[in-house]
């Protein structure tokens, strides 16, 4: 999967992508950014995502104040399975070793996308 960074001056958390989307703004460094027309450099921020923009969509409807942090949460993670792999993941638990080993990776893949969903609402915009 194609990966993007881009620069900005100005700091992003998430934008409404369309009525089912949600384009969040993920792995924030910070950056320089040389203004164009007068040539100075100002600080600004970086974003990595698989958008050109450097944003990462998912799916996300019917986001509210309340159901964000889960809605990002189920949406990132279905950035990498999809409902049916989260499914077998979880039902097949920890029955054979290969199983135990898919369950873990998709349980600390879990607690990484929580971090950084919880990183991107925690931002000052």
């Amino acid at each position: 999967m194609k990966r993007t960074t881009v620069n900005y001056r100005e700091r992003k958390n998430f934008v409404k992508y369309d009525e089912k989307h949600v384009l969040l703004y993920l792995n924030e460094q910070p950056a320089e950014i040389t203004d164009d027309e007068s040539g100075e450099t100002v600080q600004g921020y970086s974003y990595t995502g698989t958008m050109d923009d450097g944003g990462t969509l998912i799916e996300a409807e019917d986001v509210t104040d309340e159901n964000r942090r889960s809605k990002f949460i189920s949406g990132l993670i279905g950035t990498e399975y999809d409902i049916d792999e989260q499914i077998a993941i979880l039902a097949n638990g920890d029955d054979t070793n290969e199983h135990a080993e898919e369950k873990a990776v998709f349980m600390a893949n879990r607690q990484t996308v929580k971090t950084a969903i919880d990183e991107l609402l925690a931002r000052n915009i």
